[in-house]
């Protein structure tokens, strides 16, 4: 749009004929005048769709007020492409919100559980989501009274409604989640455990009706607590993860486990 503003936290998605993108966008901010002024105006939530040809198809609002700076989120159901994001509040509430494509255009935005969080200020912390066929699986960091968990909860209509969300992590989180469907239904989830001064990568399996299995460490963090954000993809019977580890020199670190 030819705006010197923040574009940016990208995901894409297949459309079946081609790309499908969504990234924060600042176009309607204006920067600040001074090294301690923000500026105003609200960050917004965009979305374009391209041909195989890299010919731009379309471009829209999703949502004209979202948090500035967490990552978003992507996957695509049998119905089409879903959108997870933290929403902006007039007051400060930054709760985890999906929309969906339906060929006509995106749906009016719905939040995925009503967490209350108010923060003035964007924790740097998005969603994940994952999808197979109709069913959803979305994960989330949030801390309304001031403790981080994450949480993971389901959908089986392509994301139109969202089950009770079932907390994954043990005695605390900094979040950082992933998520990815297994063929059996279940959810494998990623997140950061936090601990007293602990930090670690850790996964565990949740099923639909809010089963957990024990957590597994995947890696310490504790040396890099405040920095990295794990990765976790499914590839066949395969579990891959990365994360940014070392204590000197900083290094992505990769592992594979199978399901």
């Amino acid at each position: 749009d030819g705006t010197k503003t923040q574009h940016g936290f990208a995901s894409l998605f297949d459309t079946g004929s081609g790309l499908g993108l969504i990234w924060l966008d600042g176009r309607a901010m204006k920067p600040g005048v001074g090294p301690d002024d923000e500026g105003t105006g609200d960050m917004g939530l965009r979305s374009a769709r391209f041909d195989r040809g890299w010919k731009q198809l379309s471009e829209s609002a999703v949502d004209l007020r979202v948090c500035e700076c967490c990552p978003t989120a992507t996957a695509v159901t049998t119905d089409g492409a879903i959108l997870a994001y933290r929403n902006r509040s007039a007051d400060e509430v930054r709760d985890i919100y999906v929309s969906r494509f339906t060929g006509e255009g995106w749906t009016v935005p719905a939040v995925v559980h009503n967490d209350g969080w108010t923060i003035d200020g964007c924790p740097i912390n998005g969603p994940a989501l994952s999808a197979n066929a109709r069913h959803v699986a979305v994960a989330w960091f949030t801390a309304p009274t001031d403790e981080g968990h994450a949480f993971v909860a389901f959908s089986e209509d392509a994301g139109r409604t969202f089950s009770t969300p079932v907390r994954v992590d043990d005695t605390g989180s900094l979040g950082r989640v992933g998520v990815e469907q297994l063929p059996d239904g279940t959810a494998v989830v990623g997140w950061i455990e936090l601990a007293g001064k602990s930090a670690a990568f850790k996964v565990r399996r949740v099923d639909r009706h809010g089963q957990r299995s024990a957590a597994v460490l995947v890696a310490d963090m504790s040396e890099r607590r405040n920095s990295g954000y794990p990765r976790l993809a499914r590839q066949g019977q395969e579990l891959v993860f990365a994360w940014t580890g070392g204590r000197d020199l900083p290094r992505v670190q990769t592992a594979i486990a199978r399901i």
